[in-house]
């Protein structure tokens, strides 16, 4: 299970633990445990074989498609984790022998991963065995992994059998094909693979040295050479209470990359740092990360701290931030879930973290949005209607929607289910409009709007005026037949949520384009309003649905229980939610809605929401805390952090879920430190949870960084920057000049 850091003061939790081991739980771990640096993406499993292990190694970007009948996915590259290790003419095995103890750390602050093992074998006396790997966030290429085995007890005799293993593939798909594999100098191993359908060519290099006590070991090389995999072999004698140290140093490149690189050249020039060399740079580099972004928590529990900075971990290693050419996968480049797709998390649920702490690296997502808005216009024209759609799913530029067509079995009828949100769930042009919008504000970036920001306002808006239809009934423009955020509700007329962002984005871009047409609908568009009750129909018909008891589901230990009852359309007729909706809408729109219709909103939506989304759980934290239900704002906190940090063991061997990273970040500065952008002005009004004696964090505003340091009695802003920047500390308007700080108060 999982332990969690307490460290020796406080702030200063970084790492998080196993410390048992079962062969069965892995692919949890696998996930949490993964490293990278945006252009990598290595995922934990252990060097060693195990039953049900997913051995992902990832690059951004060399997206492929196997088959017509398949969609683009990111493949899965040749292995460089695996190793074979032979004791005594025994294979090492956790699940073979006498394991004394296992413990696997990762250390969130230098983004290396270990784990410390003492085994017995079936037949010999103990060993002590360490292994350690990292993702280089010095050099995006590089990959170090590091073994040591002591022989405590009795001479040893051990058989290392390490290399590059093509034989992968994507859930049974294989995306690769061998064009070249060979030796370098006797020492450096090559493999050269080629994606099936887009041509992109992914070099592997990897090179090991044998040291005994400190020094490099003469021992011979065999070399490996079989159908897609290339290795070596290499058996020696180690004496009793002597130390084995394998190293093991990678390079990937790719023909997709945005700088040409000579992989063997690059490999050469790490093996002569070393793994120590290596790992000492690549530390540094997350050091000054960490400095500059890092949220500290001094709070009677320790786990708070370190889910917040297991975010921030995550939120940096799934993000190529100078790479317009590519978005953030709904796993990021943890696992095969969701193919490696972009949707609106990012817009909705990332950007914002970007935006207040690395503008640069929401400019490039943005980028990636306005380098696809062709697609969207095609999109648009296939479906009969003007300006813009964006696609539900995104991959690389090029492929346009990517969402696949057939889902998991009916319960009821036995078929595949049809995967609807690539026609009619359309809300994500909104959001992209949205997001837009925020980070103009946020950043001021007059550059980004007029080069490319106001053609995807303008764009976006075309296609909404298109895609409305006059109703005489009600005199108004409506918009039927979507899917809002909630996916249990499908061909629905008239989302509360779709309709309100649909109009926004109208608005938007009414700033600087004056079309008839827009401005018709959107003054026009009906836009659902509280009803005697002060509750907002999700969409027409929706107060009319069944209500039924969902305490079973909303208590189960697995998402989508109701799916063991109920099929889709069976669902369709329910008042059930997936996720939140009207309950999103009072957030991001907030300025629209009295405090009166969000709580009671809130309140009649929650009690519907089974949160089979890991998108849902930190919206109802941030409005529950708006609304003062600070208890339940902190369970739902709670519950963000443990869609992939539980209390126990993880439970998402497909991938971590992206948007809950930047949903947690949410939580704490849009909940707990009530950060928020309205009417184009930055408020900063902290209220803390019960037992957070203090908050600090670090966000940008208008090109200027401000240190945010809250406690019980008020807050503390500082601007680090040059410029003055105007700013509302709880009620109070307010401009701090460059290098100075503001105190306010006015915590509840």
């Amino acid at each position: 299970m999982l332990t969690f850091d307490r460290g020796t003061g406080a702030f200063d939790q970084f790492v998080i633990e196993e410390t048992t081991f079962d062969a069965q739980a892995e692919g949890g771990y696998e996930a949490i445990f993964c490293q990278g640096n945006g252009y990598l993406g290595q995922r934990a499993a252990l060097e060693e074989r195990y039953a049900g292990q997913t051995r992902n190694l990832f690059v951004t970007g060399t997206f492929d498609r196997f088959h017509e009948s398949e969609v683009t996915e990111l493949p899965n590259l040749p292995d460089l984790t695996n190793l074979r290790l032979s004791v005594n003419g025994m294979p090492f095995s956790m699940e073979q022998g006498d394991l004394v103890s296992c413990t696997r750390r990762l250390n969130l602050k230098t983004g290396e991963l270990t784990r410390y093992v003492q085994w017995k074998p079936p037949q010999g006396k103990p060993l002590t065995l360490c292994f350690r790997r990292f993702v280089s966030m010095a050099r995006e290429h590089l990959l170090g992994f590091q073994v040591e085995i002591t022989c405590a007890g009795e001479d040893c005799a051990i058989t290392v059998e390490s290399g590059i293993d093509g034989t992968v593939t994507n859930s049974g798909t294989q995306h690769l094909y061998e064009r070249e594999k060979r030796l370098f100098g006797g020492r450096i191993l090559f493999m050269e693979e080629e994606t099936v359908q887009s041509g992109i060519r992914c070099n592997l290099y990897a090179a090991h040295s044998y040291q005994v006590d400190g020094h490099e070991t003469a021992t011979r090389r065999l070399p490996v050479m079989r159908r897609r995999y290339l290795g070596e072999t290499v058996s020696m004698t180690v004496r009793k209470g002597q130390t084995l140290r394998i190293e093991k140093l990678c390079c990937v490149t790719t023909s997709r990359d945005l700088l040409t690189l000579d992989g063997e050249a690059a490999l050469r020039e790490a093996i002569g740092m070393g793994y120590e060399g290596l790992l000492c740079e690549s530390a540094a580099a997350w050091a000054a990360l960490w400095a500059a972004q890092d949220i500290r928590i001094d709070a009677q529990n320790g786990y708070d701290q370190v889910a917040i900075r297991f975010a921030l971990y995550h939120l940096n290693i799934m993000v190529k931030k100078d790479d317009d050419r590519v978005g953030i996968g709904a796993k990021g480049l943890s696992g095969e879930g969701y193919k490696g797709h972009s949707f609106w998390d990012t817009e909705i649920f990332l950007l914002p973290y970007y935006t207040f702490t690395q503008p640069d690296t929401a400019h490039t997502l943005l980028r990636y949005r306005y380098r696809i808005l062709e697609g969207a216009r095609r999109k648009a024209r296939d479906h009969g209607y003007r300006g813009a759609m964006y696609p539900w799913e995104s991959a690389w530029i090029d492929d346009g929607e990517v969402t696949p067509l057939l889902g998991g079995a009916d319960i009821v009828t036995g078929e595949s289910t049809p995967i609807l949100t690539g026609h009619i769930e359309q809300h994500i042009t909104a959001d992209i409009a949205y997001a837009v919008w925020q980070y103009a504000q946020a950043t001021g970036d007059s550059a980004f709007m007029e080069n490319h920001g106001w053609e995807m306002l303008m764009e976006t808006a075309r296609f909404w005026a298109s895609r409305a239809t006059w109703d005489e009934r009600r005199q108004a423009y409506v918009i039927c037949d979507v899917i809002g955020p909630d996916e249990y509700k499908e061909h629905v007329d008239n989302n509360a949520y779709t309709n309100y962002m649909a109009e926004f984005n109208m608005r938007l871009a009414l700033k600087r384009l004056d079309d008839q047409d827009i401005r018709h609908v959107a003054e026009g568009l009906w836009l659902p309003v509280p009803d005697e009750n002060g509750i907002i129909p999700q969409f027409d018909g929706y107060m009319a649905l069944q209500a039924i008891d969902l305490t079973r589901y909303k208590q189960a230990e697995s998402v989508g229980d109701i799916f063991k009852d109920y099929n889709l359309s069976q669902i369709n007729h329910l008042q059930v939610c997936k996720q939140s909706d009207t309950v999103l809408l009072l957030l991001l729109l907030e300025d629209r809605f009295s405090p009166e219709v969000k709580r009671r909103n809130y309140e009649f939506y929650e009690a519907r929401t089974l949160h089979d989304s890991s998108l849902s759980k930190a919206t109802h934290c941030v409005l529950a805390q708006d609304l003062g239900l600070d208890d339940i704002a902190y369970d739902y906190f709670h519950a963000a952090c443990a869609v992939d940090l539980p209390i126990g063991t993880p439970k998402s061997p497909e991938g971590i879920h992206s948007a809950a990273m930047g949903g947690i970040w949410q939580c704490v500065v849009y909940g707990f430190g009530n950060v928020r952008l309205t009417g184009g002005k930055l408020r900063i009004a902290p209220r803390l949870p019960k037992g957070w004696h203090r908050l600090s964090f670090r966000i940008i505003w208008q090109g200027q960084p401000l240190a945010v340091d809250a406690d019980e009695k008020g807050v503390r802003v500082t601007n680090l920057g040059r410029e003055a920047v105007g700013v509302r500390v709880y009620e109070q308007e307010t401009i701090i000049p460059g290098g100075q700080e503001y105190a306010g108060s006015g915590m509840a």
